[in-house]
Parts: C-alpha cells; structure tokens; sequence
C-alpha cells in the first residue's frame, strides 16, 4: 500500500527552511536589523524588491493596516537594502506598509538597513516569507519562483526547493500551473482558487475553451471529486476495443463466439446485431443449398 503523503503546509515550510543554511543566513541578518539604527527614508527612495512574490495586495487588509497605523503608529519599521547605483533602497520587508503610507499620503517612513545581502538573499527572503502567508495565491508564489529560476539567481528548480524548504515536487508543480492560458489564470486568481494538485491537472487538457468550462464545473468541488471528474472525462487513457461477439462462417460452418462477461447495453446490442447476421447467412446458405 502507497504511502499517504503530507499536503505542504506553511508550518512545514517554515521548519524545513529554518534548517536551511541560507535561509539560517538571510534570517540572521534580518533579526540583526532590529538593533540596527532607525532611520527616516522618503517614499520617493524605496523601490519594489525585484524578487517580490506578491502581486496583488488586498485591499481590505490594506485599509485595515492604514487604520491601525491610524491609531497605534508604525509598531515596525520597514527593512531596507543598501542604496543602488540610482541612490535608491530596495524594500526587504514591509511593503504593505510602504503602500499604505502612500494612501496615507506620506512622504517617509522609518525604516531599518540591512547592508551586505546578495541578490540571491533577497530573492530567498522574499519568497520565504511569502510562503508562509496563507492567503498569498500558489500563482504569486509560482512567478516568483519562474523569475528567481529565469534570472538565474538560484543555479536550479532542485536548489530552490532546498532552499525555501518545499519538495522539488512541490515546485515543479507550482511551475507547471504558469503553463495553463492567461484567460485562465486571471479566472482563477479572481475566484481566489489555490488547489494546485487540480489546476496541474487542468493545464493537461488541451484546449482553452475546455479547460475554462472544466474549471467552471470542478471549481467548488472536493479535490477528490475534481480530480476524479477530470481524469474520468478528459485524460483517461482509451482502451482498444474488443469484440464481445465474433462471427465465424466457413463453407460448411457459421459460428459465434460471445465472449462470457456481463455485457453492457452498447454491447448487447453487438450481440443482437451479430445474431441477426447469423440468421441472413443460414438463408443465403439455404437459399444454395435448395439448389
């Protein structure tokens, strides 16, 4: 009997990633910056870390955020890299807080730096930290991987799964849904659907059109019931036919040969038909025969 496998949860994630040596690193450095010096940084000199999985922010949690810096302050600082060959500062962590400040029409905001971090830090510290928020959709987190990968910050799809602490499985699959129609994408993100064992199972139907009237069918069901449906309609595997009922005719002989079996209705019908065609050899025989 298979071994049942463990679904990849973001507590998981964290305690294999916790044993990574660069993860160990980058965090380090990170917990480093809160005895770091505070330091007043304009919006104007922040950019977006490169690296960044999240790709939309909901807005309610943001509004959420703005009211509660509203009444309490900034209770965090925002981490922030050395500045570039622009005079700029890469965001590490707080970006959310970066955009409500922008709402709030702010022109700076406190901020802590962590010197000395490799792109290949920053893009593991990012998608690290991503992947332990719950609401942040499998696709955010697979464009991520796609661009750490395409900008060969990390040297394989196998080295970034030991990184960040997921199964090289895990990543792959993360990967394979990018393949599916950006139509398709867009649907999916929209109705906030994260089951990355079915939607690698849509991108093996091959038309687009099929794929968004599946998705539409299987979208509220269980993953058991999705899987099944789409396995069951669209990638079973179709069996060479065989003939329940063989008719045999010699010169002297006319036989048939029904296979023993509960028969469905479809064939039945072979049967039926086969008989019948018994029935108009004996006549043409006969019909020689009275000769």
């Amino acid at each position: 009997m298979a071994k049942k496998r463990n679904r990849i949860t973001s507590e998981m994630s964290k305690t294999i990633a916790e044993s990574s040596p660069l993860i160990k690193k980058t965090t380090t450095k990170l917990h480093a910056t809160e005895e770091n010096e505070l330091f007043d940084v304009n919006l104007a000199d922040l950019i977006d870390n490169p690296f960044q999985p999240r790709i939309d922010i909901n807005i309610q949690s943001l509004n959420e955020l703005i009211s509660s810096i509203e009444q309490n302050g900034l209770l965090q600082p925002i981490v922030v890299t050395e500045k570039n060959e622009n005079g700029k500062y890469t965001i590490i962590a707080g970006h959310r807080r970066f955009e409500a400040y922008k709402i709030m029409g702010k022109s700076a905001i406190k901020a802590t730096k962590l010197e000395n971090i490799t792109d290949k830090e920053l893009a593991i510290l990012s998608l690290t930290e991503n992947l332990m928020r719950e609401n942040l959709h499998p696709i955010e987190n697979a464009i991520a991987i796609k661009n750490i990968l395409d900008n060969r910050i990390v040297e394989s799809q196998n080295k970034l799964a030991e990184y960040v602490g997921l199964s090289k499985g895990h990543v792959s699959k993360l990967i394979n849904i990018l393949k599916l129609p950006a139509s398709v994408i867009k649907i999916i993100k929209q109705d906030k659907y994260t089951d990355i064992n079915v939607l690698v199972l849509l991108n093996k139907i091959e038309d687009e059109g099929s794929i968004i009237s599946v998705y539409n069918i299987i979208k509220d069901l269980t993953r058991s019931e999705a899987e099944k449906y789409i396995k069951s309609n669209y990638l079973s595997i179709k069996q060479k036919k065989v003939d329940v009922a063989q008719l045999k005719t010699t010169k002297n002989k006319i036989a048939l040969d029904i296979d023993i079996k509960i028969l469905s209705d479809e064939e039945s019908k072979e049967v039926l038909s086969k008989i019948e065609n018994i029935k108009n050899e004996i006549e043409n025989l006969y019909s020689v025969w009275g000769k």
